[in-house]
């Protein structure tokens, strides 16, 4: 390869346009700063069809047979996510010395945070919650980001926030987006962070570009990577976890299933085990029953029902030096899978469904590779001065629900730090 001569200072560089990379953009040019957004994707119109998705669609390996998944493009996986708004776990940050509060104050004041009323779910949703409110179960619903003025009484992809918007912000205050590029390692004098290296698509050609600040923000599968072939070590030191989950589907007569908000209600079986609504919209049911060849349901939407059960499992396994994740899932975490199927199957069957399928172990998430006060510092700094990280990969392994509304309070709250 060769290197390019092309070198151009910027006040802050973000490496990713996802839910924390479009939020640090759009808060820091607002106090002018110039800004230079990477991103491995490409900006494509999104919308919820085969042909508009799969193309964005990008899988990792994190056990011998399992993957995560993650959006390549412009706003990251905002752009296929299910928009559950779970509040930020502002203790355990404090317990840090991170204040997230304020942050999470304005987060709420701007971005469209809602309990779905009944009338936007589907019938499929509103019978799982009457079987499950019949056996005993609490059945409480999620806050969504959800536009419900977008909304016709019913499921809506465009209701649903996306990270996109705040790119695009931020590209009208003067940001500037690279895409189609993939950073390579960070640059080091001493212990100071300057710049990054990147590669375009396709290309060869190794790219410099020079900063005051750098900040990772290329999520969980990507920036620990980057932070490892930059040569620092301990990253995965205390293993990460990936939250199994299962997906269970029966058969209703008559039910008229609809397209449907995924994961907007939910409960606690046990202290790590967990069953949510699974009514996914009907691209995602037929996806779903093509690739566990269930022929019957693929032709069957409009009787379908759904419910998920997701386990908490330890934080395990390890990074290679050149990059992958090993992780191996023990027969105590499967056994907690198999007791919330026994549940969920029994709320299926109480609902009248018939038929009931699973789906093989997938991931949910995946987390805990990156430790606050251990491989960054309550500025999310790493050990080298100007180089911040700020996605999932540092979330506390402790907080297992969907991140999305407290990366943005961490961005918010980074952004504050720069500023200041």
């Amino acid at each position: 390869m060769t290197q390019s001569n092309s070198e151009t200072y910027y006040d802050v560089i973000i490496v990713g346009s996802g839910t924390c990379g479009a939020t640090l953009a759009k808060e820091l040019t607002k106090q002018n700063k110039k800004i230079l957004i990477l991103e491995k994707g490409a900006t494509v119109p999104l919308k919820e069809t085969l042909p508009g998705i799969a193309p964005l669609l990008n899988e990792i390996k994190v056990t011998n047979k399992l993957k995560d998944m993650r959006a390549i493009t412009t706003g990251g996986t905002t752009a296929f996510y299910f928009a559950v708004a779970a509040e930020p776990p502002l203790e355990t940050f404090s317990s840090l010395g991170i204040d997230l509060a304020p942050a999470y104050e304005e987060t709420v004041n701007e971005l469209p945070i809602n309990y779905l009323p009944d009338d936007h779910f589907g019938p499929q949703s509103l019978k799982l919650r009457d079987s499950a409110l019949d056996l005993g179960h609490t059945w409480e619903k999620q806050p969504m980001l959800v536009d419900l003025d977008k909304c016709n009484r019913g499921y809506s992809y465009e209701a649903k926030w996306k990270a996109k918007r705040f790119v695009e912000e931020a590209l009208d205050n003067g940001a500037i987006l690279k895409e189609k590029v993939e950073v390579t390692t960070i640059i080091f004098e001493g212990k100071k962070a300057v710049g990054v290296t990147y590669k375009e698509k396709k290309k060869s050609n190794i790219h410099k570009v020079f900063g005051e600040k750098i900040i990772l923000a290329a999520g969980i599968l990507a920036s620990p990577k980057i932070l490892q072939k930059s040569g620092i070590n301990n990253i995965g030191s205390n293993g990460f976890y990936i939250d199994p989950n299962r997906v269970y589907f029966g058969l209703i007569p008559k039910l008229k299933s609809v397209d449907n908000f995924v994961g907007a209600m939910e409960t606690k079986l046990e202290e790590d085990i967990f069953l949510g609504d699974a009514n996914v919209p009907k691209l995602f049911y037929k996806l779903l029953m093509i690739s566990t060849l269930k022929f019957r349901h693929f032709f069957s939407f409009s009787k379908s029902i759904g419910i998920g059960v997701k386990v908490h499992d330890p934080m395990s396994g390890s990074v290679s030096k050149e990059g992958d994740y090993r992780k191996t899932i023990t027969d105590e975490v499967l056994a907690k899978l198999d007791r919330g199927g026994e549940e969920a199957i029994k709320i299926l069957k109480n609902a009248g469904a018939k038929h009931i399928v699973k789906s093989p172990v997938n991931v949910t998430s995946t987390g805990g590779l990156l430790q606050i006060n251990e491989h960054v510092d309550s500025d999310f700094q790493t050990e080298y001065k100007n180089l911040y990280v700020c996605d999932r990969s540092i979330l506390p392994d402790t907080f297992r629900k969907p991140p999305t509304l407290t990366l943005v309070c961490m961005a918010k709250y980074l952004a504050n730090r720069l500023c200041n």
